[in-house]
């Protein structure tokens, strides 16, 4: 498949390491000659230097008349928005893909598509899928948060998710073979990824959960409380008392969602498994015209203004007796820097939005329980789109060693009609659920499990490769 991707920012960059790694041909296309140097020095693909809000030059160096996606990742929205329309008049069977940060158009599209059938038969500004990063990175924050906030949560469809445990020496878990976790009281659920020492890997039966690792484990939404009762220390009901340092785009977001969930607090009892109670939102930011906008917008939330690395601020609002701290402002050094002081002051749970998942080790290393990339969040969901109709989500987990990917099994795919057992990905692949066609119960399926056209399913696999989901997907998959 070919891609052809404009901006040569960090994500432009990263989503072309991505596609080159599985093997795809890729043209990325940056007017800023010291971007494009750098390119050309990290990648294996086409580089132009040249506007790509041209046509001529996307017809020209970059081939645009051969590829099968255009993805536009520019700084500025408009001219995301202008090529994807030039790109949809001349092709407008490309698949077209944007980042945009207005908060009018991401809504507008979105509001288009929902209310005019005619519109929605061609996308608005032709762009089949808009993405902002703000929301991608507050969804990802919010479905850690919803969790408990003990490491990062992957929603894997299905009313799933795989989330981060650390194994201590305090767990219960320390030391035992994967193949014997039935034997520890209470065990019910699936080990996806095992991570030791920075390195990760699909567990055998063999591995050993050494204490100092972390583990991937598949569990429901409803089992997220049960399952916390292997981390000491966790809390199993939701937080209480919740402070956001940042009243940015993301910072308001997670601000929102959490008035939100404590709307519904019923609900969030039953998901945590505790009585409903009260939540206390706040909201901390040091310039003051922000506080002022945000004290009008969020009735339900206390705005406080103020540093949050600033000791006699926290202690004398309280803050460090909180229960958990997301640090979201727009200075991704702030946040990993307020997320630790505020863990080292008390807080119960921090969570910090970071650059990309290169500072997930860091993040640890400083006793901070969540840290959720920007960049990455806006990488996975454009490798979600470009995988093709059969595959629904992709995310990447283990600082991008491992892939989930979720998909729909197609009448030509390789596996179907096949026990899991005969067919070859021992220790490259590990299929982590799914779902059989017409039905809604959730399985994980044992070595005879027999995969047929429109099952669902839910598979790891390393980074980059692309084989497993050919073999389920068949020509349906890129």
């Amino acid at each position: 498949m070919k891609v052809v991707i404009v901006g040569a920012g960090f994500t432009g960059v990263q989503l072309a390491k991505a596609l080159v790694a599985e093997g795809h041909d890729v043209a990325l296309v940056e007017r800023d000659a010291e971007k494009v140097r750098r390119a050309r020095n990290s990648l294996d693909c086409t580089v132009v230097e040249a506007d790509g809000n041209s046509l001529k030059v996307l017809e020209g160096d970059a081939g645009i008349a051969s590829a099968a996606a255009l993805v536009v990742l520019t700084e500025d929205d408009e001219i995301n928005m202008v090529t994807c329309s030039l790109a949809d008049a001349a092709y407008p069977g490309l698949l077209k893909i944007a980042r945009v940060r207005n908060d009018a158009y991401y809504a507008g599209a979105a509001a288009a598509r929902r209310s005019d059938a005619a519109v929605a038969a061609r996308p608005p500004f032709g762009i089949d899928t808009m993405l902002h990063p703000d929301v991608e990175a507050a969804d990802a924050i919010c479905r850690a948060t919803s969790h408990g906030a003990v490491g990062n949560v992957t929603d894997i469809g299905l009313g799933f998710g795989i989330a981060s445990l650390p194994v201590d020496g305090a767990c219960p878990l320390a030391g035992v073979r994967v193949r014997d976790l039935p034997s520890v009281e209470g065990w019910r659920w699936l080990v996806a990824y095992v991570e030791t020492a920075g390195a990760a890997e699909l567990p055998s039966g063999g591995t050993v959960l050494e204490p100092g690792s972390r583990i991937g484990v598949v569990a429901s939404s409803a089992d997220m409380s049960d399952l916390m009762r292997f981390v000491p220390g966790a809390a199993r009901e939701r937080p209480r008392r919740v402070a956001v340092f940042g009243a940015g785009r993301v910072g308001s977001l997670v601000v929102e969602r959490q008035l939100a969930a404590a709307a519904n607090a019923p609900f969030m009892a039953s998901l945590f498994g505790g009585a409903s109670a009260k939540t206390e939102v706040v909201l901390v930011d040091a310039d003051e015209r922000r506080c002022r906008e945000a004290t009008e917008r969020f009735k339900g939330a206390r705005v406080l203004c103020g540093d949050m690395n600033d000791a006699d601020f926290i202690r004398d609002e309280g803050l460090d007796g909180f229960d958990l701290m997301v640090a979201a402002s727009e200075s991704y050094e702030r946040n990993l820097v307020a997320a630790a002081y505020l863990k080292s002051r008390g807080v119960g749970k921090v969570v910090a939005l970071t650059e990309s998942a290169d500072f997930d080790d860091v993040a640890r290393k400083l006793g901070i329980d969540v840290a959720v990339s920007m960049r990455d969040t806006v990488v996975d969901a454009v490798m979600s789109h470009l995988r093709g109709p059969g595959v629904k989500s992709v995310h990447t987990v283990c600082n991008g060693r491992f892939e989930v990917v979720s998909c729909e099994a197609a009448a030509d795919g390789k596996v179907v009609g096949k026990a899991l057992r005969d067919v070859e990905m021992r220790g490259d692949c590990l299929v982590l659920m799914m779902r059989r066609a017409g039905t809604s119960a959730v399985e994980v399926p044992r070595g005879d499990a027999v995969i047929s056209p429109g099952d669902r399913v839910v598979f790891m696999a390393r980074a980059g490769d692309v084989r497993f989901a050919r073999l389920f997907c068949g020509k349906g998959s890129w």
